[in-house]
């Protein structure tokens, strides 16, 4: 039976790596209260010859190259890992939704969603693990070194802890289900790149300490079940230092939302999204008004209000 025609289709949410008090370490997915997508999709089906279609609010970035598209790359290192390829072509349209360097794992999502897409088309040559390792190679091409903080989340869902285990290179952490994040993207890009060259490359021995401090607090009061008391660990001693002041009106509307009572204000990623996180509903609307209004700096901006994934491509349609 001919496989031509036969297709599938994969969303990969949004994420916020780093979660400020994880920077390389944590990953949490992202999706909006008011049930609206947040993230890339990709639909894939197989052809008689290879081809990629780019659509979505954002295909005006995607480079006409294809060759270039983080999408395409996915899809030729894909093939290249099969042990016996004697599959049709693929055409593949990536649906992008997010902005480039906005700092929600764009280039993650788009990479995400294709793999797992092709894996679900391909009938699931790989594991979950091996697909991971693709997401990573594939996605360090775009952010400049290997880290998994943005894939794994997009790919699995929830609040993902990095490890160096090679067998079990992500841990599920507990899902914050109490929080609310408020996310702005003020309306201009951040290259990942960009904003990972401007950190020093040592650090002092104090702030290392403060950093695995504030981290070991995170995870206990996660596992203890006081979400409040996790999100008032949240902070950033290793990127936010250098990267808040390049981040145009990023200082101010941390000041401002924390003397509203947020329990944690960061860089979503490498930025410029901001996030804020709190436990009130009301309070994260409040939070919302007040980002329109002073972080948004052009029509490309926008602010969601969100909650930590449960579910990621791996478990989406």
């Amino acid at each position: 039976m001919s496989l031509l025609g036969a297709k599938a289709t994969a969303f990969a949410p949004a994420s916020s790596g780093n979660l400020s008090v994880g920077f390389d370490l944590l990953g949490a997915a992202l999706c909006r209260i008011d049930g609206k997508e947040l993230g890339d999709r990709v639909n894939v089906e197989f052809a008689q010859s290879d081809e990629l279609v780019n659509s979505g609010d954002y295909a005006h970035v995607c480079p006409q190259d294809p060759e270039q598209n983080l999408v395409w790359q996915a899809y030729r290192l894909f093939r290249r890992g099969l042990a016996e390829d004697t599959y049709p072509k693929v055409k593949m349209e990536l649906v992008k939704s997010l902005p480039v360097g906005s700092g929600l794992g764009s280039s993650a999502c788009s990479v995400v969603a294709s793999l797992t897409a092709l894996n679900r088309l391909f009938d699931f040559p790989y594991t979950d693990a091996a697909l991971l390792q693709l997401m990573g190679e594939v996605e360090a091409g775009a952010s400049g070194s290997l880290h998994y903080d943005n894939v794994a989340p997009s790919y699995f869902g929830g609040l993902q802890l990095m490890t160096k285990n090679t067998e079990q290179p992500v841990l599920a952490l507990p899902n914050p289900s109490s929080w609310y994040l408020v996310v702005a993207f003020p309306g201009f890009s951040f290259p990942t790149k960009k904003a990972r060259e401007i950190l020093p490359e040592n650090y002092a021995k104090q702030e290392v300490i403060a950093n695995a401090q504030n981290l070991a607090l995170f995870t206990a009061h996660l596992y203890r079940g006081e979400e409040a008391l996790a999100a008032r660990a949240i902070c950033d001693v290793v990127a936010e230092p250098y990267r808040g002041p390049l981040i145009e009106g990023f200082i101010k509307a941390k000041l401002a939302l924390t003397q509203q009572g947020a329990l944690a204000v960061g860089i979503s990623g490498a930025g410029p999204t901001l996030f804020a996180v709190t436990t009130q509903l009301e309070q994260a609307q409040a939070f919302s008004e007040y980002l329109s209004q002073e972080y948004i700096q052009s029509s490309e901006g926008f602010v969601h209000i969100c909650q930590v994934a449960e579910q990621g491509a791996k478990q989406l349609n």
